[in-house]
């Protein structure tokens, strides 16, 4: 691109960010618009499609320490500080947090070398409380290139007693079996980005998959999780998986048949189908060949069922079934509809709602506890109901 253009160019992402385009929401494009500001004089848009590749999303990327950024071919310095000082920038200023999370001293020692000894030693010596981070969620439209969610299954059980994100990633990136530093870098932001959406690792979580580990109640939770983070696999089970039921069989081909539509101009179509199917074979909801998937609807986990359930109706109060047999999350999970009142019966007998009930011809479902409390109630056998 000549000098002319290239500057037209960028001054047309800059014009379209300023207006606020619908076309200018991509990631790719945010990152393309943000290089520019490190990198003059070249069209950054190859190495933006690049950085989304090898990261998986903008979110793992900003998050990647600044070491392994700079070995990265085409960023130098410059772009490395950039991206770190937008994640710096976003994780302190990008949510209200107590004044008792505020003071974060590795990474403001680490951008900003001005801060003097004697400072750093009383940010240290002050204890914080775990930081919980702001959630960009992620949107329909977006595609992923590694599911990850095997190698999460199998972490969960042992992960550390802790809220913090950073020790979590920490732990996974010594635990992870792949041999590149960076792989294990990447896949443990994936892991931490999707099963914990809230921004801090909750206790619910990591108290079911200490109680459920390598079994089918976990695979379900970790699935559901995987569901709230990637819109797009639920759209792929809405609108090919579901009406196929029938047959119970899908063509891998279709899936990205599916995804060439939906995204014309992207290169990682394969990448992609093939992290839909992983997700879906990881969880045991669905199995798979080189050419095709095969799946039907599944029995209903008591223990999985009450931790979606609670997760998707977290206030307590009472509730129309209908909005249970209608709920999206519940749908994706391809448990037996068949089975959902049978269930919520279950969950009745044993203590986890309080009743299930008919009024006016319209059944209903009580529930009595937080997520947190059912949990607790599950992991105890029921002893504290």
């Amino acid at each position: 691109m000549s000098d002319k253009g290239n500057k037209g160019h960028r001054q047309r992402l800059r014009d379209r960010f300023a207006n606020g385009e619908e076309s200018f929401s991509s990631e790719e494009a945010l990152l393309e618009l943000l290089l520019t500001y490190a990198i003059p004089q070249k069209d950054v848009q190859p190495l933006a499609k690049r950085l989304l590749a090898e990261f998986g999303c903008l979110s793992s990327l900003l998050e990647t320490p600044m070491e392994t950024l700079s070995k990265f071919d085409g960023i130098k310095e410059n772009s490395a500080v950039l991206l770190k000082l937008v994640d710096w920038i976003r994780q302190e200023h990008g949510a209200k947090r107590p004044a008792r999370e505020s003071l974060r001293p590795a990474i403001q020692a680490t951008l900003f070398e001005s801060i003097s000894p004697k400072k750093t030693e009383q940010m240290a010596a002050v204890k914080e409380a775990p930081r919980r981070e702001k959630v960009v969620p992620r949107r329909g439209t977006e595609m992923f290139s590694n599911a990850v969610l095997k190698e999460a299954i199998q972490s969960l059980p042992s992960l550390p007693d802790t809220e913090s994100l950073d020790e979590i990633r920490s732990f996974l990136r010594a635990k992870l079996h792949f041999s590149a530093e960076q792989t294990r870098q990447r896949y443990a932001s994936y892991i931490t980005r999707r099963m914990f959406p809230n921004g801090y690792a909750d206790s619910p979580l990591r108290s079911f998959a200490k109680a459920f580990p390598d079994a089918q109640e976990l695979r379900d939770v970790c699935f559901y999780r995987f569901l709230q983070s990637e819109p797009l696999e639920v759209e792929i089970i809405e609108g090919l998986i579901l009406p196929n039921l029938g047959t119970g069989r899908l063509s891998r081909e279709l899936i990205r048949r599916r995804l060439a539509e939906k995204f014309p101009e992207a290169r990682s179509i394969v990448d992609c189908g093939k992290a839909i199917v992983d997700a879906l074979t990881a969880a045991s909801i669905a199995k798979a060949d080189r050419t095709k998937i095969s799946f039907a609807y599944r029995d209903i986990p008591v223990a999985s069922f009450a931790f979606v359930l609670y997760s998707e109706f977290p206030e307590q109060g009472m509730y129309d079934i209908r909005k249970l047999e209608g709920n999206r999350m519940i749908r994706a999970m391809l448990w037996n509809p068949d089975r959902l009142l049978h269930s919520l019966y279950e969950l009745r007998n044993r203590g986890l709602i309080s009743k299930v009930s008919e009024i006016d011809n319209i059944r209903q479902f009580t529930t009595r506890y937080t997520l947190a409390e059912v949990v607790e109630q599950i992991v105890s056998g029921g002893k504290k109901a």
